[in-house]
């Protein structure tokens, strides 16, 4: 019997990878907990503790090697057009939503300024320019007593994320889905300029998001960040998740390789931070280790969380999570970082759960006509009965589909 590969376990699944509902809460969680100690301190990440700067490098990997791997078999069943609207229905309501709420609600309750001062004041009405990727932290007096002076600094990735679509859409214009050796060399291309970029000298300033976004943000995120910045990792990842589902049935779905992974990431964590320790070296060495990782649990048959199985809360918390967190930090300025994590993850759930049942949901059902993950998803409790000829597909590991309900 023929070893088992990444995408003979996910053909077993019916094209849908039951692990990747668990990671996606896992992993947002996971950022709700690293802003935990910056929220109530206020102090960079530019110099990380030891072991704790691996996850502030990891998780994002993850999160858009996910992204890539289930863009890429979008990118394989839609058309463009298809494609750029059901990313964009999946994206934009639901921050636009938060954008307004954090706006318009968060912002006249906790800023210091007179609500009449605040409403006039252009920073209120720039901070919409999040919901196109155009990327703005503060609201005017807004959280100016925590130590922390973010509304969301979640929302730095928002750019990165509109940036792999736009690179999948050329992939589909090219042809490249079909032309998969083509998307490895993109990424040996953007770590091994990161390495020319980093020995001629030209290397960015510190990557970690300090406290005081202003002045530095520019270098800090966009300046060399497609090689060396913070940002450097997302698009390597998403071309690497994008890679790892067009290989799938090349890649073996091993438990050992799994193992290997994990020991590289944890020896580069124990290692680390050092000096020699770059984007380019992370970028080359370990986010390949990560992607598989992360590929390799999201085809397992991994439990959903109780708390969160009713839906998928992992946009929801990212996108109000660090407000959430700020907004504990002004009730509970004393507590303890586990009583604000705590207090904080309880608010977050609540307002994930509204924006998973009130906005992400009913877009869903628009989505479910082209959207294969959409029908999944709606499968349990809405897809029962529906008309023929809209039904879920099954999508087998070559890519191709076939309509179950027809």
């Amino acid at each position: 019997m023929p070893a088992p590969s990444i995408g003979s376990m996910l053909d077993q699944q019916k094209g849908f990878g039951p692990g990747f509902d668990f990671l996606r809460i896992a992993l947002a969680i996971s950022v709700v907990a690293g802003h935990t100690p910056y929220v109530a301190t206020g102090a960079g990440e530019s110099d990380p503790m030891w072991i704790v700067w691996f996850p502030q490098f990891a998780i994002l990997v993850m999160f858009f090697a996910l992204s890539g791997f289930l863009i890429a078999a979008s990118g394989l069943r839609l058309s463009l057009k298809e494609f750029l609207i059901n990313r964009g229905m999946r994206i934009i309501p639901a921050l636009a939503v938060e954008i307004v709420l954090s706006a318009l609600i968060l912002g006249p309750i906790f800023t210091t300024l007179p609500l009449s001062n605040y409403f006039t004041n252009a920073g209120t009405y720039k901070y919409f320019t999040n919901i196109v990727g155009l990327v703005n932290y503060t609201l005017p007096g807004v959280f100016s007593g925590n130590p922390a002076p973010e509304v969301n600094s979640s929302l730095w990735t928002v750019p990165f994320e509109y940036a792999c679509y736009a690179v999948m859409a050329v992939i589909m214009t090219m042809g490249l889905l079909r032309k998969p050796a083509l998307i490895v060399l993109s990424v040996v291309v953007l770590v091994g300029v990161g390495f020319a970029v980093q020995v001629t000298g030209h290397a960015a300033n510190p990557s970690q998001l300090p406290p005081g976004v202003a002045g530095t943000l520019h270098d800090k995120i966009f300046s060399t960040a497609l090689f060396l910045g913070r940002g450097a990792k997302l698009p390597v990842a998403c071309l690497l998740g994008i890679a790892i589902y067009l290989y799938r049935d090349r890649i073996p779905y091993d438990g050992r390789i799994l193992a290997a992974c994990c020991v590289l990431c944890l020896g580069a964590a124990l290692l680390g931070p050092a000096a020699w320790i770059t984007q380019p070296v992370l970028n080359a060495v370990i986010a390949p280790a990560l992607v598989y990782v992360t590929v390799f649990l999201g085809v397992s048959k991994l439990p959903r969380l109780p708390l969160f199985s009713r839906g998928d809360y992992s946009y929801g918390i990212y996108l109000y999570g660090f407000p959430m967190q700020q907004v504990v930090k002004v009730w509970l300025p004393n507590a303890s970082l586990v009583v604000q994590f705590a207090v904080a993850l309880v608010l977050i759930t609540m307002f994930a759960a509204l924006s998973w049942h009130w906005i992400e949901k009913p877009i869903l059902k628009l989505r479910s006509r082209f959207s294969f993950v959409a029908r999944k998803r709606l499968e349990p409790e809405d897809m029962v009965g529906m008309p023929e000829g809209i039904g879920p597909l099954a999508v087998t590991v070559s890519g191709s589909r076939s309509k179950r309900s027809s």
